[in-house]
């Protein structure tokens, strides 16, 4: 994913949750628990995505190693 992308990602899910707060006929304490719910969820997924984009650098830098080891022999 590219940056610009995860930026506009995450500034749409940011306007999305104010707008929802705004807008919202509920109780403050309500909103608060929804919004923090939102948000420690887009944290774990931006979590998950960091991991799975280390994941698959080191995958890359194993397979470059591996074919230096093999180009050496």
């Amino acid at each position: 994913m590219k940056a610009s992308t995860f930026f506009a990602l995450l500034t749409g899910v940011a306007a999305g949750v104010t707008l929802g707060v705004l807008f919202a006929p509920e109780k403050g304490e309500e909103n608060r628990k929804k919004v923090k719910k939102a948000v420690d969820d887009c944290i774990d997924k931006v979590r998950e995505k960091i991991s799975d984009f280390a994941d698959t650098e080191s995958i890359g830098d194993e397979s470059e190693h591996v074919e230096s080891t093999n180009n050496a022999v």
